[in-house]
């Protein structure tokens, strides 16, 4: 048996992809680039998965860098693989996280060929072994072990844990998740979590790139714009990054310059706390 990386065909499950609602919900466009990423993925050494070198990285956006990557593997330009790709990840049906891509179906199937693969090759090892290793066993007695031994491997392949949920340390989240909260607790509007992680999740912020936010943040919790009327002109978290609002220009901290200052007990981490009270 031969990994699916060395089989001419992909295993396209037809009824579940034309049954897809992720995947009916995108353009026409970025189904054809998805078909195309698939042709790709399917080559690689990691079976449905494809990762960022060194060399592929040209800018902090990773979703430009594998545009930029795939154009050379695939008919399209990179224009069109960025808006692609960037449709496919917010629709789920590929997966990001930091400098790897991935679909899920592939690299399960994948993980299930190499261990059926593996356990094929004990089995004919000890199948064809000379006698004198065998210590005058009969075939029967080699062949069910070896068959009990291919059973299990598969049936443990076929129990293994989807890709994103496997973890050195169960307990730890994954460090796009991690680097999510500790913003979200820095953001001083609580509204639309579920949106911000997903515009958190389609920017996939490196370090670098993370360090920038935290301190255009940190520099907007303290302009005049945000502190006053309460914080009611503070964007929602999913506006702000969406817009790379990190790039704006805040200026110095907010000082007393004869106009309104917010009330003493006004908290930038909580601008809505006392709302409703009569001053």
């Amino acid at each position: 048996m031969v990994a699916l990386r060395d089989q001419p065909y992909i295993p396209l499950y037809v009824l579940d992809f034309l049954s897809d609602e992720k995947l009916r919900e995108c353009s026409a466009e970025s189904v054809g680039v998805y078909i195309m990423l698939m042709c790709v993925l399917h080559k690689q050494k990691e079976y449905g998965a494809i990762s960022l070198s060194r060399k592929d990285v040209k800018s902090q956006d990773p979703i430009s860098n594998f545009a930029v990557k795939l154009a050379l593997h695939i008919p399209f330009d990179p224009e069109t693989i960025e808006r692609s790709l960037r449709e496919l990840i917010d629709r789920d049906v590929i997966q990001l996280e930091g400098d790897r891509l991935w679909q899920k179906r592939m690299l399960k199937d994948g993980q299930i060929s190499e261990a059926r693969a593996s356990a094929g090759k004990k089995g004919a090892a000890a199948r064809y072994a000379p006698k004198e290793e065998n210590d005058g066993e009969n075939d029967f007695a080699i062949a069910k072990p070896m068959a009990n031994d291919i059973a299990n491997t598969m049936a443990n392949a076929e129990n293994t844990p989807e890709p994103e949920k496997i973890e050195e340390v169960p307990e730890k989240k994954p460090l796009i998740e991690e680097r999510f909260d500790e913003f979200w607790k820095a953001y001083p509007r609580k509204s639309s979590k579920g949106s911000a992680k997903k515009a958190w999740k389609r920017i996939a912020p490196t370090q670098e790139l993370f360090d920038k936010i935290m301190s255009a943040l940190s520099a907007a919790k303290n302009c005049e714009q945000w502190k006053k009327e309460r914080g009611q002109f503070i964007p929602y978290p999913a506006t702000w990054l969406n817009q790379e609002r990190w790039e704006d220009d805040y200026g110095v901290p907010a000082v007393d310059s004869g106009k309104k200052q917010p009330p003493a007990d006004f908290n930038p981490d909580d601008p809505y706390a006392n709302w409703g009270e009569e001053k």
